[in-house]
């Protein structure tokens, strides 16, 4: 049956229903049953931040930014196509996807975000959501933060949305609030779509970083973004 939610009651109705269902089935072989939800049809860029050889920041213990970010990512990925929507990711392996012909570190890096860039203009989508992890001299801070791109209305919404999901899911003593991005931020410059970068957690506290290795905190993190999404969608 085909069913068309409307009102934001019967929303929560739904993602209730859908919740329960993927607690029990998440990332398993079966089929979520056929429903018109607010992400159906909706094409959404994941960006997995960095890629071998740029492994991005490093934690206290060691671990690396990228495997986190792809880690995370994918489990995205995997909510928001169960759903029915439609994911193009910029990488879905380990390495970076920069131009085979580029030798330094600086001109991969940047041939790299290029070459994201253009898939996110190609690509027609309804969102563009960047994964990545943070770092701080003081291993203090933690909490997971959305950054907006200052160029796009919409990404203001979408970012205050995705930071109010992760308070709730992953940490509601996190007082920190959603920043329009700089603009050296290359990638949210001057999108076509509502687009975020999301640091999920600082690699630099000891706790947060254990966190974020954990596929429990990865799927809670998936998980926000995913409700976040859902929500804007359904305005």
């Amino acid at each position: 049956m085909i069913m068309v939610i409307r009102r934001t009651n019967l929303l929560l109705i739904v993602l209730i229903c859908v919740l329960s269902y993927m607690i029990f089935n998440l990332y398993s072989t079966k089929y979520i049953p056929t429903m018109a939800l607010p992400t159906t049809n909706k094409v959404v860029v994941i960006d997995a931040g960095h890629g071998e050889p740029d492994g991005g920041a490093v934690g206290v213990s060691g671990v690396v930014e990228k495997d986190i970010n792809l880690q995370i990512a994918q489990k995205l990925q995997a909510l928001i196509e169960q759903s029915g929507g439609v994911v193009i990711m910029t990488r879905a392996d380990d390495f970076s996807i920069h131009d085979p012909d580029k030798k330094t570190i600086r001109e991969k890096k940047n041939s790299d975000l290029r070459n994201r860039k253009k898939i996110m203009d190609e690509s027609n989508a309804d969102a563009f959501i960047s994964i990545h992890l943070n770092k701080f001299e003081q291993p203090q801070y933690y909490g997971a933060q959305v950054f907006y791109s200052a160029n796009n209305e919409e990404s203001k919404v979408l970012g205050e949305l995705i930071q109010k999901e992760l308070i709730e899911v992953l940490d509601n003593g996190n007082t920190r609030e959603a920043k329009q991005a700089t603009q050296d931020i290359y990638l949210l410059r001057e999108p076509s779509m509502p687009a975020v970068i999301v640091e999920c957690g600082f690699l630099s506290n000891p706790t947060e970083e254990k966190l974020l290795q954990t596929e429990n905190y990865q799927k809670k993190i998936a998980w926000a973004i995913y409700i976040a999404l859902m929500k804007y969608f359904n305005r």
